[in-house]
């Protein structure tokens, strides 16, 4: 095997230890395969190791490699996005996730809008409308999306479209500033498409003229004693020098996630349960009732589809299953959500019977606190499982109510601090 004319064997040695990019090529030219590598010769050395898993999960692909190509790049970051790049470019055999499109996610930014939002999208979403500037594919959800919440660090942004004049919830959390739903002068929205424009350059792999941008715009408030504003662009320098040195290595989390939704799928006897959502209320004495909707992809906890909801029925007491109720009523009423695979409800018989009656078609489970009991129903009543603690089912409904329950819980200390 011929590699830029060296024979293989030195190949290893001679490569770079940099991140980048390696493409794959057969005899007539073509590419196989793209990947990306925080060490690219010891990603390299591992394909044609006798001994190493990936060569060993590989072999037709190393049997058809006559060339390989190499881009360093100066981050892992960088490799990321030609990675994706590249893969959108080429389509490799070997790729075969980009070409059948069962998992890549593509970053789209609404650029044509006034007030853009960045959206995840899966290719037929994409062919449906040709208005959006788009990123990828990312080979893995998960990295796609964990990308994205680095860059929300560094520049705030929005996913919702909504203009009610309240902020949305990520503007307590300062990642959504300005928010657009707030947003009533030109000079704010001017603020706000800057800072997507500011996006959309890192995404395209520019992110040492982002850096220099907020190093200019830190320098010119410094020099206007304007402190504040400065120390703000300062956080986000700092925030990027962190996303350019991260590593974006999902192999070990999302193997563990993967388990742990076969696992489950294989106990409650469902084909797929890529998208979970569970439903969890937070009250004090029937009073600031709050219900939260939290939403898995592929194992993932999956942020942006996060919603809360204010109780608004007041009942003389007390009623946990009318608040639940209440709350499936109104997620199932946005059609233009996603449908889940499964919803999980925090609770028994009681709200698990709730949810099945509203919740039509979807499966329905629930989680019993005093055992971890998972309630399902069977035939014409429920059957509960006890499982052991180290049972991967267990651990990824656990993972959801549990994030379902501090979603809840922050909403509704946030209504007592208010009024109380």
């Amino acid at each position: 095997m011929d590699i830029f004319g060296q024979t293989f064997q030195k190949t290893p040695q001679t490569l770079t230890a940099r991140p980048g990019v390696y493409l794959y090529y057969d005899r007539e030219g073509t590419v196989l395969y793209v990947g990306k590598a925080k060490n690219l010769r010891n990603r390299v050395r591992q394909y044609f190791s006798r001994d190493d898993a990936v060569g060993a999960k590989t072999p037709l692909l190393v049997s058809q490699i006559t060339s390989i190509k190499t881009i360093p790049t100066d981050s892992e970051f960088d490799a990321l996005l030609l990675e994706a790049n590249l893969i959108r470019t080429y389509l490799p055999k070997y790729n075969a996730a980009a070409r059948d499109d069962k998992s890549p996610l593509y970053i789209a930014i609404t650029l044509n809008e006034k007030l853009p939002r960045i959206l995840f999208a899966r290719k037929q979403a994409l062919d449906r409308s040709h208005d959006k500037t788009v990123f990828g594919p990312f080979q893995s959800g998960r990295i796609a999306r964990k990308l994205m919440q680095s860059v929300r660090h560094i520049i705030p942004y929005c996913t919702q479209k909504r203009r009610d004049g309240k902020p949305c919830f990520y503007t307590h959390l300062g990642l959504c500033r300005p928010c657009p739903s707030t947003i009533h002068t030109p000079e704010l929205a001017r603020v706000y498409r800057k800072n997507l424009k500011r996006i959309a350059l890192l995404l395209s792999g520019k992110a040492a003229r982002v850096r220099s941008q907020l190093e200019q715009s830190m320098t010119l408030c410094a020099d206007r004693m304007d402190y504040e504003q400065a120390g703000e662009y300062k956080k986000q320098l700092d925030a990027l020098r962190s996303l350019l040195t991260h590593t974006f290595e999902p192999d070990v989390y999302a193997d563990k996630a993967t388990q742990r939704i076969t696992d489950l799928s294989r106990i409650l006897h469902l084909s797929s349960l890529k998208r979970i959502e569970c439903i969890d209320i937070s009250t004090l004495q029937g009073k600031w009732s709050t219900g939260s909707l939290v939403v898995f992809t592929d194992g993932i906890p999956d942020t942006d589809h996060y919603r809360r909801f204010r109780i608004k029925a007041t009942p003389p007491r007390p009623n946990d299953v009318g608040m639940m109720a209440e709350v499936i009523k109104r997620r199932f009423a946005h059609w233009e959500w996603p449908k889940p695979d499964l919803l999980i409800v925090d609770g028994g018989k009681p709200q698990v019977a709730t949810a099945m009656h509203l919740a039509k078609d979807i499966p329905v489970i629930g989680l019993a606190k005093r055992f971890e009991e998972i309630v399902i129903p069977k035939d014409e009543g429920f059957t509960v499982l006890r499982l052991q603690a180290a049972s991967g089912a267990l651990q990824l409904v656990e993972h959801i109510r549990d994030e379902a329950h501090r979603f809840a819980k922050r909403y509704h200390t946030m209504l007592r601090s208010k009024y109380v």
